[in-house]
């Protein structure tokens, strides 16, 4: 039988999830809304309507997660990570380096959840707390990649000459900054070919 500590610590784990799980409906949905060209996307969740889609109290959020950008990284993080599962599927179906270089490319351009992630990149601003938790979801992004990343190499029979390490961490760092920089609204910006030229297997 659980003890009230355990019973308190499963209630506390589950309001968690629930509270992410509410902040990543409430940004994809905006990201959804913003890809027809509406405002959505800009539109900052706040903590009153994470609590109302979560079912819980406000404070119950500053508990959990510290701060609503530490909760909107994690968010983010969260959708993003699952997005790269399927860039992963998308990724192995390619014939050819070249052709998995560009599907790595473009496919993780027109990922909503990118833009997501990369907003929550910038606002963490000089809070070292944020700035730890962001290197610690990078440090699993990039390990992740890197395991895949070997996986097709060796399933394939193709070589990495710069190692898959650098090449998943040279991609995703290409990536963001290209996404922020359209989001700034800055035109002319690297093409896919030039993204996936960032990859070097072959």
């Amino acid at each position: 039988m659980a003890t009230t500590d355990g019973a308190g610590t499963t209630r506390g784990a589950a309001t968690r999830a629930r509270i992410l799980a509410a902040t990543a409906g409430l940004l994809s949905a905006g990201a959804a809304g913003g890809a027809g060209g509406a405002s959505t996307a800009r539109h900052a969740v706040t903590v009153s309507e994470i609590a109302r889609a979560a079912g819980v109290y406000p404070n119950q959020i500053t508990h959990h997660y510290g701060s609503k950008d530490r909760l909107v990284l994690d968010a983010a993080f969260a959708l993003f990570l699952r997005d790269t599962t399927r860039l992963q599927v998308a990724g192995r179906r390619a014939g050819s380096a070249d052709a998995f270089r560009q599907v790595l490319a473009r496919t993780a351009l027109a990922m909503p959840s990118t833009l997501l992630v990369v907003r929550a990149l910038a606002a963490a601003g000089d809070d070292d707390a944020q700035r730890e938790r962001v290197r610690l979801l990078l440090a699993v992004l990039f390990r992740q990649s890197e395991r895949y990343l070997e996986r097709v190499v060796a399933e394939h029979g193709w070589t990495s000459p710069s190692g898959v390490g650098r090449d998943a961490r040279t991609f995703w760092s290409a990536v963001f900054g290209a996404t922020l920089l359209a989001d700034a609204g800055v035109t002319g910006g690297p093409s896919d070919l030039d993204l996936a030229g960032t990859v070097s297997i072959r």
